[in-house]
């Protein structure tokens, strides 16, 4: 019993563990602000533009994207996502595990 129990904790341990490292580098980024970009007749590649802003610690990241609406569904402001900073970019973990790669456009720090 013993040796189960042992092996019973091994494996939560990696388990944890093997989550722990899929989640390296992110960080909670909480929408502050959200809205669909307006449809541009004259481009069409557009139909499904978005702006953001999301607030990782005390920076404010103002970004777009272009994805279809299933993408930002159940995006509104208020709602918390793992996200990863790049350079240029913000990779965010949807809802169902996909990552989505928003291109920021400025970022602020409050003084």
């Amino acid at each position: 019993m013993r040796r189960f129990s042992a092996v019973v904790v091994t494996l939560m341990m990696l388990a944890a563990l093997l989550a722990f490292a899929q989640d390296a580098g992110f960080q909670t980024a909480r929408v502050i602000a959200f809205e669909r970009v307006a449809n541009d007749e004259q481009h069409p590649e557009k139909a499904d533009s978005y702006k953001m802003s999301m607030r990782i610690g005390d920076t404010i990241y103002n970004c777009k994207a272009n994805a279809p609406v299933k993408v930002f569904n159940d995006w509104t402001t208020g709602k918390e996502f793992p996200a990863k900073v790049m350079d240029k970019t913000m990779q965010v973990k949807n809802f169902d595990g996909q990552i989505i790669e928003l291109t920021i456009v400025n970022k602020k720090k409050p003084k």
